[in-house]
């Protein structure tokens, strides 16, 4: 009798065994491979929550995948910035979108040194070309979530987010769409003037980062949002947002993003 029950036991564990062990290599390949063609319909919530619960499983299986890490980063920046509505969902997607990036950031060894001994802001010198993404991501997770936990966290994130920037600015200026004056564009505008806030540094890289990839309909939405409604602007604002909607969807790897900043555009311009 004790037999039989221990052989009904272990196969009633070993199903529970296969669901949540380690995922090795080959198997890991395929998720990111499956992981990437559900990204290419990021603009869907469900689609990018599977993109992102696959991404996950595969990074089990190649820790050291930057790029998976990357996407992870990115992914979450996405979920968080654009499909959640509520606050304390933002943070959580921001949260880990910082934690896949630093992890990332991470797989190259001066930088975990330097970052274990000193600090994340003093050890960002150590990262290379090949880290910018997960640079970027991260520094954009964390803006996002400081800004949404309140001043006393966007003063202590600053000098971190602002060397991140520095470094990507530095080894890749035109990363990703006019990413780094997109960013100094909001940081100008939503710092306080005693952390560095200056609306003319604001709008001049705004301009500039419009300028860089005017087919990036994000930087108009945040130059609406943060710039113009600031400064009270109705006129402006609501033709920064016009011309938003009225864009093409533009290439197919920012397609999906623009439609996600349309629905913002429609959402600003009601409100």
């Amino acid at each position: 009798m004790f037999k039989i029950f221990l052989a009904l036991s272990i196969l009633m564990i070993v199903p529970v065994m296969a669901q949540s062990g380690d995922v090795n290599p080959a198997e890991g390949k395929l998720l990111k491979e499956e992981a990437m063609r559900l990204w290419k319909k990021r603009d869907n919530q469900e689609s990018l929550e599977e993109a992102l619960s696959k991404f996950e499983h595969a990074h089990r299986a190649l820790p050291e995948d930057k790029e998976v890490l990357t996407y992870l980063s990115r992914g979450y920046y996405l979920l968080g910035d654009t499909h959640h509505s509520s606050d304390d969902q933002k943070k959580k997607s921001f949260e880990k979108g910082r934690e896949y990036g630093i992890e990332g950031m991470q797989t190259n060894k001066k930088f975990s040194e330097r970052m274990n001994k000193k600090s994340l802001e003093e050890a960002v010198g150590e990262l290379g070309q090949e880290e910018v993404p997960l640079i970027f991501w991260t520094a954009a997770n964390t803006g996002k979530w400081a800004r949404i936990n309140g001043i006393f966290s966007s003063m202590k994130y600053k000098g971190e987010i602002v060397e991140m920037i520095k470094r990507v600015e530095k080894l890749q200026a035109d990363f990703f769409y006019g990413a780094v004056p997109r960013y100094w564009g909001g940081f100008y505008a939503v710092a306080p003037s005693i952390a560095g806030g200056d609306m003319k540094e604001s709008k001049k890289n705004f301009k500039k980062s419009i300028e860089m990839a005017p087919e990036y309909l994000g930087t108009r939405v945040l130059y609406a949002e943060l710039y113009w409604e600031k400064k009270g602007d109705k006129k402006e604002y609501k033709k920064e947002l016009e011309a938003v909607l009225a864009a093409e969807d533009g290439p197919e790897e920012i397609a999906p993003e623009n439609r996600l900043e349309k629905k913002k555009a429609k959402k600003l311009l009601e409100k």
